[in-house]
């Protein structure tokens, strides 16, 4: 797979918050009591579109992921819910199949951000579910944006 580098405005995501380990069987709990919930977020910007936003905390087995969606503007945050921002930037993005996630994240992180000519950035990174996403589906595609810079 090739890396494929993409300019990704701001991006203000409101959704619910866990702490936990990377690969945890938490987040895709938390996906379902997001999913029961999303109609009570405002401003969507992006109809069948959601994000996992996710950053390393003090150290690698300690990761914050938001499950959410976009918004124009978070006003009103649900209860139990939060916001975050993105800054426009330059990313990385690949594109991997939902059964094929945690192989995904190895490649980039083992083999393809490390033969590139560029480096991750230490902020959040996201995950794309588009609106052909099913997560029926394991085939279904889920795009994984990284922030960048050249080396």
């Amino acid at each position: 797979m090739a890396i494929k580098i993409v300019e990704r405005p701001a991006l203000t995501v409101v959704g619910m918050k866990i702490v936990t380990k990377p690969m945890s069987p938490e987040i895709p709990a938390l996906w379902t009591r997001f999913v029961a919930r999303i109609d009570e977020i405002e401003n969507a910007l992006e109809p069948r579109v959601s994000y996992g936003v996710m950053w390393i905390g003090a150290s690698m087995q300690e990761l914050h992921y938001i499950a959410g969606i976009s918004v124009t503007a978070a006003d009103r945050i649900p209860t139990g819910m939060t916001s975050h921002t993105l800054p426009a930037g330059t990313y990385a993005s690949f594109k991997y199949p939902l059964s094929g996630l945690q192989q995904g994240f190895r490649e980039i992180f083992e083999k393809l951000m490390p033969a590139s000519g560029y480096v991750q950035m230490k902020t959040a990174h996201l995950e794309r579910y588009d609106e052909a996403f099913n997560p029926e589906n394991s085939a279904s595609l889920v795009e994984i944006c990284l922030p960048v810079r050249a080396r």
